[in-house]
Order: structure tokens, then C-alpha cells, then sequence
């Protein structure tokens, strides 16, 4: 099975969006933290979100947000949802503040890296400025619990005997994708079915809709422990080490050989463009700082993501390396 993406044409985003910011003053908090940048925010810093409330990256950008203020403490910083264009609206908000420090971004593959690969958008993770990674979250192959596949095998036997139904949220999805590569690894065809939502994904493979699902975690968790879902496989290079995930084999163990970089959904924060290397240096090291904080280890085990802290040029090299093994995987055809 492989994928026809084609180029559409896009929501028209243009004119300014009007996003008011308080202005205030801040000092370095201390002299250590004044030998880490030469410079520090002198007005109130936006946290922009372009989803609703809820949902992943909202938890993640008020997480980084109370963390950054914690380990901060004169930063004066707020979470602004900015909704639209699947991310987009958000995104560009970023474009249109070219060397403006105080506008951070709650970034996540989903936008930054497959919305420009499949759609007309006038951004791209390139044309911001690339901060910290802080966490991954990965995805799973998940069946219903009474269901006769106990295994990664098992539901590539079935494909190879007839059409098996899968659900995914979207064809440029982590999930969508990560059927591809078993596709491609074992020669076999799943046949998609595409919901909005990985809710909407879990009550299709409730209701026998569906043979299998994709699914991060956090989506699939809470039925996992309910015994209503069991994981089959996640793409991940290492098991985790404790928890109800912990029985859960890698991709690898299950036997299929695939590299589990397009299957990543990565947690970061993205900048405007045009930063100096001093404003860089300091919200770099802010990230740093909050990820050897309590509070950073309760989200990241509240949420069973991975931590995963790359920043600056480290974590441009991920975000081109995850680019150039997603796109070859949406450019194929029939």
C-alpha cells in the first residue's frame, strides 16, 4: 500500500493577526543566569498554541510554560491558543514576527513537518528558529482486546489472507505512517479507514470496525488499563522500563526492521525567525533547565512521553533528518 499526496491548495493566510501583548520589564534572575546569555526578555513573552485548548500540544505548551517560568522566575509568560488551518494560523504568526524574541512556539511533527510536506502553507520548520526538543511521544499498533491477533505477525498473516481494516487519523499521520513502513517491510496491504481523531479511531476499533488502530500513548492509555485495547507493538527503539507500557515490544522485537523516525512525534519549542545566538543561548538553556526539574518528570510520566532534550543545532539536525524520512514517504503513488 502506498499513498498519492498531492500539493493542495491552501487556507489563504495573510493580514496581521491581532495578538496584544502587555510590555513589562525583566532583569536577570541571578548573576548565573546572566553568564548564560547576554541577553534576557525585556517584555512579556507569548507561548503560542495553534490548537484548542486540550489536546497535546496545548498540555505540552502550558507545561513548558510553567517550567520555563519556574526555572525563570522573572520571565513574565502566557500561553495564547491560536487556532486555524490545522496549525498553520499559529505557525505564521511566528513568520510574521521576524526577530522578535519574546514569541515562542508549542511545535510537534504533525505541523511543523508533514502540514508544509502536504499542503501550501507559507511556513516551514526552516524558516523559524529551532530551539529545544523536549519529549517524543510514539506510536503504537493497538487492537481491541478480545481480538484473535496477538501479535505484529499475526496481523500481517491476516493481511497477506485478505483485507484487514485499519484506523488511522489522517494519511500524513505518525500512524498512517507507521502502517506504511510494515507495509513496505513485510510486502502486505492494509486497507485505511480515516477518522478526525484518535478518539474517534478507538471507538471504530471498539465497535469491530476496524482490525487495528495507530495511537500515541497517551490516547490509548486509559483503555489499556480498562483491558478494553492492548498494544501489539510501538515504534520506539527501547521499551519503557516501568509502567503499564512496559510488556509493550519495539517495532524491532516484533521482528520488523524499520526506522522509527517518521513514526516520532516530537515535543518542542520553535521560535521566530532571525534570533541572535545570545537569545538563542538563553531560551536554549531555559529548556534545559526546566527538563532537570520535578515538574518536567511529572509530565513527561503523566503523559508517557519519552524525554528527549536536543537543542539548537542538534535539534535542526533531528527536525531535517525526521523531513527527509517523512517526505519520500508521503511523494509516493499508487
Amino acid at each position: 500500500m502506498t499513498i498519492t499526496t498531492k500539493r493542495n491548495s491552501f487556507l489563504q493566510i495573510g493580514g496581521t493577526m491581532a495578538v496584544a501583548f502587555a510590555l513589562g520589564s525583566a532583569t536577570f534572575a541571578s548573576t548565573a543566569q546572566a553568564e548564560e546569555s547576554s541577553w534576557s526578555p525585556s517584555q512579556n513573552v507569548s507561548m503560542v498554541v495553534p490548537f484548542k485548548p486540550g489536546g497535546g500540544s496545548d498540555t505540552f505548551g502550558r507545561a513548558a510554560t510553567s517550567g520555563i517560568k519556574e526555572v525563570r522566575e522573572d520571565v513574565e509568560i502566557s500561553v495564547n491558543n491560536i487556532v486555524g488551518g490545522s496549525g498553520a494560523i499559529g505557525y505564521s504568526t511566528l513568520l510574521q514576527r521576524d526577530g522578535n524574541p519574546h514569541y515562542l512556539l508549542a511545535s510537534e511533527t504533525g505541523a511543523a513537518i508533514i502540514l508544509p510536506l502536504m499542503n501550501d502553507v507559507p511556513y516551514s520548520w526552516d524558516k523559524l528558529t529551532p530551539i529545544a526538543e523536549a519529549a517524543e511521544d510514539h506510536t503504537m499498533i493497538i487492537v481491541a482486546n478480545d481480538s484473535p491477533h496477538e501479535s505484529i505477525s499475526d496481523l500481517v498473516d491476516a493481511a497477506k489472507q485478505g483485507q484487514v481494516n485499519i484506523a488511522i487519523s489522517g494519511k500524513g499521520s505518525p500512524a498512517s505512517l507507521a502502517f506504511q513502513l510494515i507495509e513496505q517491510n513485510q510486502d502486505v496491504t492494509f486497507n485505511r479507514v480515516v477518522f478526525e481523531s484518535g478518539s474517534a479511531n478507538n471507538a471504530a476499533l471498539l465497535g469491530g470496525d476496524v482490525a487495528a488502530a495507530g495511537a500515541n500513548p497517551g490516547e490509548a492509555i486509559e483503555l489499556i488499563k480498562a483491558d478494553k485495547v492492548r498494544a501489539l507493538t510501538i515504534f520506539k527503539e527501547e521499551r519503557f522500563d516501568q509502567g503499564p507500557l512496559a510488556e509493550v515490544p519495539t517495532i524491532a522485537e516484533a521482528g520488523i526492521d524499520v526506522d522509527v523516525t517518521p513514526t516520532l512525534q516530537f515535543r518542542g519549542i520553535l521560535a521566530s525567525p532571525g534570533l541572535s545566538e545570545a537569545q538563542k543561548t538563553y531560551w536554549e538553556n531555559a529548556v534545559k533547565s526546566w527538563s532537570e526539574t520535578e515538574g518536567y518528570k511529572t509530565y513527561i510520566e503523566n503523559n508517557y512521553l519519552t524525554p528527549k532534550v536536543r537543542t539548537g543545532e542538534e535539534f535542526a539536525a533531528f527536525l531535517e533528518k525526521q523531513h527527509n524520512t517523512i517526505a519520500p514517504l508521503l511523494t509516493e503513488t499508487d
